[in-house]
């Protein structure tokens, strides 16, 4: 078994069990950029078979398989084989790793680094990047509602904006209750800002129904959402409610300007959608809906990073999640977590490159009258009625 690229040959080991797709698998090389030709026992040229399914078993008439790489380029220039590890400043205490790799096109190397990370080290990293991202998008004494939700990125969050001791913001955290893994992060958001100092708006259901307009002696939030949309994630629902949330807060306090916890691979999850159904990326970090600037200020901040801040808090909020059933959520973490883990930097530098793109042409949002709230472009009628019946105006 030979993988056959301009720089040469690669010979792989092929445990006789497993199918071609698990040994490529196991190799981490992309199958979608391999031609397979067999070299036949009995003599002869090569012959071109699709065989990712057979086993080395099923392939008693090859002597040799040869695994053409459609491109002229070194697949393995970018493996993580080779890292080196550094060490934690704190080796005992070390609460998370993340890889990062050095490309230097002048010798065409890289460099893989699995860097160790204690608590202390990633909420440098976190509060670094949060500043920057405040300085730029946030004028000086401004007055921000934070949306929280008790888990490691909340903790992260309020950390890190807390550290901005030069800029002058107050702080307003809010978070919002109506389905279980919400209301279970009630206590830690309370416990969070009375750490940081902070005061903690809580918003009862029956006050998010209020900002849809739902009767508030009404069936549950998730109910209704089921009953007119079974099968969706709830999720998309409470992004609206959470935005819906934060701009009544911001209203309330005189300011235009709220933040929520969307951290590096959310971001580009989204703008990966987008794209990849026609719409440019939405602007972020920074996004102008009607007369409110909703702020994402972890957008360069990968999850296991953040996690690594307040290792208890995010291990609470994993426990307290429901399950997704959304194909397309599914399909879009799972394609960004695999550019994240096989090529490390190259997500950030993803996420910079459509943060430029979203900024320079911001997507607009217009008031729909009818539904109460800005969007992005008209809703369909059907979708619309759906929505409408739920809140109990249809």
């Amino acid at each position: 078994m030979s993988l056959v690229t301009s720089h040469g040959r690669q010979s792989l080991s092929w445990n006789g069990d497993e199918r071609l797709i698990d040994l490529l698998n196991r190799h981490q090389v992309p199958w979608s950029a391999l031609t397979v030709y067999v070299v036949p026992r009995s003599g002869g040229a090569p012959t071109i078979r699709p065989c990712l399914d057979q086993t080395a078993g099923d392939l008693q008439d090859a002597a040799e398989l040869l695994l053409y790489f459609n491109r002229n380029v070194n697949p393995f220039l970018f493996s993580l084989t080779q890292a080196m590890t550094v060490a934690s400043a704190e080796p005992e205490r070390q609460a998370t790793e993340y890889f990062y790799q050095r490309l230097d096109n002048a010798s065409s190397t890289a460099e893989s680094f699995l860097k160790k990370l204690s608590p202390d080290e990633c909420r440098s990293v976190i509060a670094a990047r949060v500043a920057e991202t405040v300085r730029e998008h946030l004028p000086a004494n401004s007055h921000l509602v934070v949306g929280v939700s008790g888990g490691g990125d909340s903790n992260a969050l309020l950390y890190a904006l807390t550290q901005l001791k030069d800029h002058g913001l107050t702080l307003h955290p809010v978070i919002i209750k109506g389905i279980p893994d919400w209301d279970a992060g009630v206590p830690r958001a309370q416990e969070l800002c009375r750490t940081y100092g902070l005061e903690l708006t809580v918003m009862e259901e029956l006050d998010v129904k209020e900002l849809l307009g739902i009767p508030r002696d009404s069936a549950s939030l998730i109910d209704r959402f089921q009953k007119e949309f079974e099968g969706d994630d709830f999720e998309f629902l409470g992004t609206l409610l959470v935005r819906l949330a934060l701009f009544e807060k911001a209203q309330e306090m005189g300011t235009r300007f709220v933040c929520t916890g969307l951290n590096l691979e959310d971001v580009v999850t989204e703008a990966m959608f987008r794209v990849s159904t026609g719409l440019k990326p939405a602007p972020f970090p920074a996004r102008v809906i009607g007369d409110m600037t909703l702020v994402m200020p972890l957008w360069l901040c990968p999850k296991r990073i953040i996690d690594g801040c307040f290792p208890k808090y995010s291990l609470e909020n994993y426990d307290a999640r429901y399950p997704c059933f959304s194909l397309g959520r599914n399909l879009y973490y799972s394609v960004v977590y695999t550019l994240q883990s096989q090529y490390p930097g190259f997500l950030e530098q993803m996420a910079r490159g459509m943060s430029e793109l979203s900024l320079k042409d911001p997507v607009t949002y217009s008031l729909d009258e009818q539904l109460g709230f800005h969007v992005e472009r008209f809703v369909p009628f059907p979708l619309r009625r759906r929505f409408q019946r739920m809140v109990g105006r249809g």
